[in-house]
């Protein structure tokens, strides 16, 4: 396989993840759904795969903690007002342990490291906490797809990988 295949989605994970523009960039949790399926399928091999995508993501947090902390409370200013109303009600939900959970979740991953970097989280325990959640959302999903791709027939399991990145776009959204 060619180094492309490892090198790209690790790209694509760093833009969507550390740059205000990456709420436009697609890919995230059906990104790494597919190529665990590929390495279930022995398309891909994990080895290459599971490193770069968890550096992709991690240097992607970095990179937006860093452009928070540049930019200040110029930060809400990149993102819709309702956005920025949900990443901070979901940032005071969660507290530091956001960190965590925001890669599970579209468009949190990009505006949460940009907004602790505004916020002035401490840079030590935002470094840590970024690698546990960039560790966590890489390779749990990645490692979930694989361990289904191993043992699902091809015609079985893209539906289901399908249905599993649409859930977020099918849940309804609350009446104000």
């Amino acid at each position: 396989m060619p180094a492309t295949a490892y090198l790209v989605p690790a790209l694509i994970l760093f833009l969507e993840v550390g740059l205000p523009f990456g709420l436009f960039v697609p890919g995230g949790d059906t990104l790494l759904l597919a190529l665990g399926a590929l390495a279930g399928e022995g398309k891909l091999n994990l080895l290459p795969l599971l490193p770069l995508l968890f550096l992709g993501s991690y240097l992607g947090h970095g990179v937006g903690y860093a452009l928070g902390r540049a930019l200040g409370p110029k930060v809400r200013t990149l993102f819709p007002r309702e956005l920025q109303r949900r990443a901070e009600r979901f940032l005071f939900r969660f507290g530091p342990s956001t960190l965590l959970v925001a890669p599970f979740v579209p468009g949190m991953r990009t505006v949460i490291p940009l907004l602790m970097g505004a916020l002035g989280f401490p840079w030590l325990p935002y470094l840590l906490l970024a690698a546990l959640g960039s560790l966590l959302w890489t390779q749990g999903l990645v490692l979930f797809a694989y361990f289904l791709g191993e043992r699902l027939p091809v015609w079985l399991l893209w539906p289901i990988l399908l249905l599993l990145a649409l859930l977020p776009f099918l849940r309804r959204k609350p009446q104000v």
